[in-house]
């Protein structure tokens, strides 16, 4: 491929940028020297036309749209609870309230000498008041955490990880957990695994079953959750504060011979039956640790299982419907004879895609039309979820059956 060079006339790849000088009028010159040297003389009109905020009434109807407080009542959140900010409130901090004005400042400032440059920056740095500056501040250092977590998440993922989550962050998710979740308060719980009391039913997730006598257990399991919090932080500005606070996976204890998928069916079906699952987390599956399962954590792949309890219908002989493979739909695959064989059977799944990946999946089960598949090309029944596995492959270029394989194959 070959593109035009530009002899006299219009690069097709050159950027439309003004790079036409600019220069301060001496009113402005003006302004600037006295905010320097006399910041107390300032009026509050004086300091937003230096600093580029909008008039207040403006600067509050913006303020409140974006976030539902006016600019003085989030200066003051930020100060007093010194932290404590959501992403969209620590953005309108550190960036202002009117869309797209740090790109435009930014396009101004660069085609200044630095003379005006420097001369700009000190003006803007003196009309600035106190509690501007601290809110902001305190907004700057929570967007250095926020980015922290996100590099830290970032060097834990290979690309197709990383595209993986990506996926996963294009369907509904949040909405509908948060929703799910909003729906009651708290719960009794007397199962003696769960251990008496309330539970907080502000939360949405799943289950998962671990066996209550293995030491290994508890290392692994902050293994798993130290996995979904770099799931979750890995694009931490596109996930809502309370996703961050409700996302819950909820582990249940149990004796380790009742550790197989046909006990753990029937306990998480009696479970359902008995209202002891928070509402918000899935009923339609669950995950579970076993021997295998803690075998993986020293792998390049560490896993847990997810399973689906049997349907009331379900028998031994009356296994449940498979989806139908229907081309002009996208819901089926025409899966092979080894992905037939894991009908109903417990899929692995790698740790780091519990969410947004896994959780997505599932919850795609509920949507409706196209939203029970796209972005992918699949729906998300347990054998459509094998089906896909069956494209992962190891360091040897094995099968491994682990889920998710890279997104171009689901």
């Amino acid at each position: 491929m070959s593109f035009p060079i530009n002899n006299g006339g219009s690069n097709p790849l050159d950027i439309n940028t003004n790079r036409i000088p600019l220069t301060l009028d001496q009113s402005t010159r003006t302004l600037y020297n006295r905010a320097i040297t006399n910041p107390s003389s300032l009026t509050d009109q004086e300091r937003r036309l230096i600093t580029r905020r909008p008039p207040p009434e403006e600067e509050d109807t913006l303020c409140r749209n974006a976030c539902g407080l006016s600019m003085a009542e989030l200066i003051a959140k930020a100060i007093d609870l010194n932290g404590g900010l959501t992403h969209k409130e620590t953005h309108l901090l550190s960036a202002g309230v009117v869309p797209g004005q740090p790109g435009r400042l930014l396009s101004e400032v660069v085609r200044l000498s630095q003379e005006d440059r420097d001369l700009t920056a000190r003006a803007m740095a003196a009309a600035t008041t106190e509690d501007v500056r601290a809110a902001r501040d305190i907004a700057w250092r929570i967007v250095s955490r926020w980015t922290a977590a996100e590099l830290a998440a970032a060097e834990t993922l290979s690309d197709d990880d990383a595209r993986n989550i990506k996926y996963g962050m294009r369907v509904p998710w949040q909405e509908w957990g948060l929703a799910s979740s909003s729906s009651s308060s708290t719960m009794d719980i007397s199962s003696s695994a769960m251990g008496a009391g309330t539970v907080d039913m502000g939360c949405f997730g799943l289950v998962v079953f671990y066996n209550l006598e293995d030491a290994r257990v508890p290392d692994f399991k902050k293994q798993i959750e130290m996995a979904v919090h770099h799931g979750l932080h890995y694009l931490a500005h596109r996930v809502k504060e309370e996703t961050f606070d409700q996302f819950t996976l909820y582990w249940v204890a149990v004796p380790g011979d009742n550790l197989n998928p046909s006990a753990l069916q029937n306990r998480f079906s009696t479970m359902l039956r008995s209202h002891e699952v928070p509402l918000g987390l899935r009923p339609d599956a669950f995950l579970y640790v076993d021997e295998e399962a803690l075998y993986s954590r020293e792998t390049a792949r560490p896993y847990i299982w997810l399973a689906e309890p049997k349907s009331e219908t379900e028998t031994e002989t009356e296994p449940k419907s498979k989806p139908e493979h229907d081309d002009n739909t996208g819901t089926g695959t025409g899966v092979g004879p080894e992905v037939e064989a894991k009908a109903g059977q417990p899929l692995k799944v790698d740790i780091k895609h519990i969410t947004p990946a896994l959780f997505a999946r599932l919850v795609q089960r509920d949507l409706e039309g196209d939203a029970k598949r796209k972005p992918y090309r699949y729906t998300s029944e347990l054998i459509m979820l094998h089906a896909a596995a069956g494209h992962s492959r190891d360091a040897q270029w094995e099968r491994d059956w682990i889920w998710p394989p890279p997104a171009r194959y689901m």
